[in-house]
Parts: structure tokens; sequence; C-alpha cells
């Protein structure tokens, strides 16, 4: 090599992959089983490895496939020293191929693979093929895989890989020994990180290698890559504000500045601290992310006596949360995460992504704009507030009027006169007649609450919860003989709002089911009430007076026709 020519750099999470199971960080259970399948040589003839991004799928695949080759294994580890792991690892040895199913998803290239099957490995004891990402195969590609993955030749093994085992045909499945790979901890990924700059010489800040430890969410490559770029913008010292700038992440404070004002409901300050966010080019999807891991804190704090056991977070950190959690509770926390979820997936489609997001904000701090179960939650809120209201000893007082001794007295003189009694009038027919108790009254009558509650619980049962929220909250039910339920409504607009949804063969269902026979639901406002009764009075007993002359004059055509078949005379008698 010349003088003065440097070697190419490798990318750190290259350099620090495992070259033994040894190495491997966590995945404990999949590492004794395939140390022991390589210990006792029951090597099977197809695995699966399913798993996140950066959990070590790939890696142990390559593992696997050196250890079953060595020439001496040590423990089921590759010795990675003889000439067949040496000429695997430089890649001279062509019996180990990986294929990235994601560019080689064609029938062509399965079948290309199915005629090299057929000969023998020329050097090493297996030929394996490791196919990465292989639910992004065709459907006639793995048609072409099945038969030889069901029944392969002698010595070829094959290690599927992918992050999405769901995609694959239940007949891949079937064929395969399946290894579900899990999340790195924090714990790991930190272990690593810390043996990482050590061994490179780099200074760091415990807190900034927790905060990739954490940005890298279970994948060990991510955090490795993320450790490269920060060591490149800090110079060889890794504090948490470089580790914040390289992920493109915000400042701490600022986050909790934002939820602050965000519990708070400071819709201007919102704004503010928003348009920053877009001026320093940070990606709102990313800022999201952060603020919900912020809330998750929250939560954490509300819940757990000794937080520290869940965060990894220092005694003035805890503190900031511990004040920051005094503005909330649970259930406005667990509301937040939920919309800004949304708001999250919705800035994944969206042109004015700043608007978007903006108005999203907004919307969170104006909590009062409820979605239909949100406003289910809050009226069984109220309710629930008011059974323990009950529950706790809240009666109605009846307030005894206050009599003066003039009052006293002329309430006795009028008791005394009211003894004397009188030889009362023989009562005249009209007064009898209106004393007869009535077959129907003319006013509508309040809906016993049973009915009530019944004819909403109809209504939500359509899928129609709103309107029965709506009903619910702004409106009266009445019932006016013999088939007219009327909902009696308080404000105009609350009443439109119903009229404008077109419910009312709902309506009408919802009551004939709650009363139990053929119902008209009518909408109107409560001082339009008492005259919709008398109308209705009105023609129902002008209806009953016709229905009466034409039965009379029915009677009498009938009785003119009898008379006249039987031969008698009818006299009019006055």
């Amino acid at each position: 090599m010349k003088e003065g020519k440097k070697m190419a750099y490798v990318a750190l999470y290259r350099k620090w992959r495992p070259l033994t199971f040894d190495e491997v960080v966590e995945q404990e259970s999949i590492v004794t089983i395939l140390k022991n399948t390589v210990k006792t040589g029951r090597i099977a003839h197809a695995y699966l490895f399913c798993g996140t991004r950066g959990t070590g799928k790939t890696t142990l695949a390559k593992i696997f496939a050196r250890a079953i080759n060595c020439l001496s294994p040590k423990e089921g580890n590759p010795c990675n020293e003889c000439d067949i792991c040496k000429g695997i690892l430089s890649g001279q040895i062509l019996d180990v191929s990986e294929i990235d199913a994601a560019s080689n998803n064609g029938v062509d290239n399965i079948r290309a693979i199915i005629d090299e099957t057929n000969y023998a490995p020329s050097i090493s004891k297996y030929r394996v093929y490791i196919i990465d990402e292989v639910h992004m195969l065709s459907t006639g590609a793995f048609n072409a895989l099945l038969k030889t993955l069901e029944e392969p030749p002698s010595g070829v093994v094959f290690i599927l890989a992918t992050t999405e085992p769901h995609k694959l045909p239940v007949t891949i499945l079937s064929r395969c020994q399946r290894y579900d790979f899990k999340r790195i901890s924090r714990q790991g990924i930190m272990a690593r990180l810390e043996e990482i700059c050590k061994d490179i010489g780099v200074k760091y800040e415990t807190q900034a290698l927790n905060f990739i430890a954490q940005k890298a969410d279970g994948a060990l490559r991510d955090a490795i890559s993320i450790l490269d770029q920060t060591i490149a913008a800090s110079q060889n010292n890794i504090t948490l504000k470089a580790a914040r700038d390289s992920s493109g992440s915000l400042d701490r404070m600022f986050i909790e500045q934002f939820a602050e004002k965000l519990l708070l409901q400071d819709g201007g300050s919102i704004l503010k601290l928003s348009d920053s966010i877009f001026a320093d080019g940070r990606d709102p999807s990313n800022f999201i992310s952060e603020l919900m891991r912020l809330f998750r804190s929250l939560l954490i704090v509300l819940n757990i006596d000794n937080p520290k056991e869940l965060l990894y977070e220092d005694d003035e950190e805890i503190e900031r949360l511990k004040k920051l959690s005094s503005l909330t509770n649970t259930k406005e926390i667990a509301y937040l995460v939920k919309e800004l979820s949304k708001l999250e997936n919705n800035l994944k489609w969206a042109v004015q992504r700043k608007i978007v997001f903006e108005a999203g904000m907004l919307n969170l701090c104006d909590r009062r704009t409820s979605t239909e179960d949100d406003m289910e939650d809050r009226i069984s809120l109220l309710e629930s507030k008011l059974a323990d209201l009950v529950a706790n000893g809240l009666k109605y007082t009846q307030v005894t009027p206050v009599v003066t001794a003039d009052e006293k007295v002329e309430k006795v003189e009028k008791k005394k006169e009211e003894k004397i009694e009188e030889p009362k009038p023989e009562p005249k027919k009209e007064e009898i007649d209106e004393a007869k108790p009535k077959k129907e009254s003319k006013n509508a009558k309040p809906i016993d609450t049973l009915d009530w509650n019944d004819f909403l619980q109809n209504i939500t049962d359509k899928n129609k919860s709103s309107i029965s929220a709506l009903i619910r909250v702004n409106s009266k039910g009445f019932v006016l003989e013999p088939n007219y339920l009327i909902i009696a409504f308080s404000n105009k607009m609350m009443m439109d709002m119903v009229v404008r949804n077109n419910v009312f063969d709902i309506l009408d269902e919802s009551a004939s089911i709650a009363f139990g026979k053929p119902m008209k639901v009518k909408l109107l406002m409560e001082d339009e009430l008492e005259a919709f009764s008398a109308s209705t009075y009105t023609g129902e007993k002008e209806q009953e007076k016709t229905e009466e002359d034409d039965d009379f004059e029915n009677a009498l055509n009938l009785l003119s026709q009898l008379a006249e078949d039987e031969g008698f005379e009818i006299v009019n008698i006055e």
C-alpha cells in the first residue's frame, strides 16, 4: 500500500456486526436453539426469521450459514478461522448466497435458484440461500419456490428473513421452522453503544446514549447508525445536544414547553412554537412522535410511585415531569395521544403539512370540539358524577315558607268560614257532563323515563349515537295520545342539526319499538308544544264527529232497507 493512502471507512454498524452467536445482543432463546442445532447436526431444510428491522435476522442467518459449514465449530459457534469461514466472509465461496427479494422477486429469479440446487455444493457441506425481505416475492415466485422448499435436494438450506410474515402464504409458513425476533431492550442497546464508544476512544454522556437507544426503538442497527452520525457531528464528544441535532430531534425543553402550552390550551403560544418547528426545518411527524413519548412519560409518572423503574431519566428530569403531570390526568393524556396518532397519520398524505399540523394542534387546544365517542364519554362522566352526588347524600330540601302573624289570623278565619256548611244546589246537566272523565287530554304528557331511555338506546343501536346524544342533551320528550312522540328542543340550532341528518324513519322506528305500537315522532320547539297539542286534539275531535255522522247515516240506510224487505213502516217520533 502506498504511503499516505488510507483505507476506506467502514460504517460502524458493519464493523460491529457480530461474527459469532455469543456476540449477538439478546435474542437468547433463538441463539440457544441454533447453537444446539449446530452441535447435534439436526439441520432443517428451511428456516424463517421474523422480526422488526435491526434485530439481527440477517446477522444470525450469516452466522448460522458459516456455523453449519465450519470445519471446526466451537460450542456451536463458527471459528471464523478455517478456509470455509474465511471464504464465506470474503465472498469467495459461492455456496452461501444472499438474495434481496425486494429487487429479485420474479419467477425467473427463483427458477435460477431452483436450477442451482440440482448441483452439489462446490466446497462447503451445505449450499445455503439467505432470502431477505422474502415477503416481497410475487405470487408466481412463491408458487415456483413451493415444491423445492417442500422437498429440497440434500445439502440445501433455505433461510428466509422478513419483517412482515403475515404476507407469506400459509403453504410457505408450514414448511419452515419459524423464529420470532423481539425488539432489543434499551439496556441492551446502551450496553452495546458504550462498548463501541470505549473501543474507539470516544467520550460520551450517558444521557446522550440513552436518547439514542430510545430513538432507535428496539433496532440496534439504527442506534449504531445514529451513534456514527453523532460522532461525525460532535468531533468525538457525544453530548445530548449533539445527538438530538444529528438525529433531527428538537430540544427536550422545547418539547416540554410545547406540551405545557397544549395542556394549558394556549392556542396562541402553540402557533408560535409550531412556526419555529417548520422554520428550523424539523419534520412534524418526528416531532409528534417525540411529543407522544413525552406524554407516555407523563402517564408513567401519574400511575407509578417510582417512575425510575420505567424511565431512564435523572432526578431533575423526573421532577420536571412530575410538575408537568400536575396540569393533567390520565384520561386527558390518553385522549391527546389518540388524537396525536391520528394527526401523525394525516400528515403522511397532506400536501400543506404546516396548515394540517397547526389546525390539528389548535383542535387539541380547543378540546370542546369532540368526536361522537368523546361526547358519549362526557355524557357518561356527567351521569356518573350525578350518581355519585346522589349516593353521597345530595337531597332535595323543601324550604318552609315564613308565615307572618297577620297571615296566620287570616288563615284561621278562612277555616272557620269553610266549616259553615250551606245547602248545595242540585247540579245542572252541563256540570254533570263536565264532571265525567274524559277519554283523553288535549295536553302532551312528559314521557316516562324508561321509555325515553329505550327510545334513545334504539337510536344508538342503529349507529346514530351522535343523534341520540344530541337529543338526550338538548331536548325533552312528550307523549300525545294516541301515537305521537314529541321531541321538544330548547335550541333551534340543535333541532336543525337533527333535521339535516334526515333520520325521521329511524326516529319513528325507534319510538315504535320503545312503546310497542306504531308511533310518529314530531320535532318541535318548546314554545310550539302547546299549540301543536291543541291543534292535534281539535283535528282528532272533528274526525271523530265525522266518523259518528257516517256511522249514523249507514245505520239509517240499513234500517230503511230492512223495512222495505220486511214490509213495515218507519215512523219519525219527535
